[in-house]
């Protein structure tokens, strides 16, 4: 799964071969075969596995948020730090890989992304949107829905630009900071449109 991470996320799902996959992980391509199935299977699985790091992760930050009834910034802020911040087992990837692999999720097809992430990402996701709603009663549904399209540009943009992106910009030094900023400058954001 650790080499599946790196080559899906280099090269994406359709540039990516099982073959490579085996001969970074050093084993046998029948392997892959046996235990996963297809490629496709493969990617499934491999996003499958890291959602339970990442929602305990995201859900904790947004648990201990809540507790402090923290307002819409820390709401964001504490979501989006959480894998960076928090992650425990980088036995398959670490936080920001992880990242970097959702963030290359976003440009496959949804038929090969949409069952995984509707089983075992959205519930989490839906939670997160519920709590910064409730901060911004006013917002209506089409603006909610720019705001994440462009949050989730900007926060990839900050976490995925590193060596595992097609991009080759340099890399973001100071993601907390940046992260920080961005979930103040969304709050803004929100407010106006909220109040619009």
């Amino acid at each position: 799964m650790r080499a599946a991470v790196q080559h899906f996320t280099r090269c994406g799902y359709e540039g990516a071969a099982v073959r490579d996959i085996a001969n970074a992980a050093g084993v046998n391509i029948g392997l892959i075969r046996y235990h996963f199935g297809h490629k496709a299977d493969l990617y499934r699985d491999t996003l499958a596995h890291l959602s339970t790091q990442y929602n305990e992760v995201c859900l904790g930050a947004l648990q201990e948020a809540r507790a402090r009834s923290a307002g819409a910034e820390e709401i964001i802020a504490s979501w989006l730090l959480a894998p960076i911040t928090s992650w425990q087992d980088s036995t398959v990837a670490s936080g920001e890989e992880v990242l970097c692999f959702l963030n290359k999720m976003g440009y496959e097809t949804p038929e090969l992304t949409r069952e995984v992430y509707e089983s075992h990402y959205s519930y989490a996701l839906r939670e997160w949107q519920q709590a910064v709603l409730a901060h911004f009663p006013g917002i209506s549904t089409p603006d909610w829905f720019w705001f994440l399209t462009c949050l989730r540009g900007m926060y990839f943009n900050i976490v995925a630009h590193n060596d595992f992106t097609l991009w080759s910009l340099p890399g973001i030094h100071h993601k907390e900071a940046a992260i920080l900023r961005l979930a103040g400058d969304a709050v803004a954001l929100l407010r106006t449109h909220a109040e619009g």
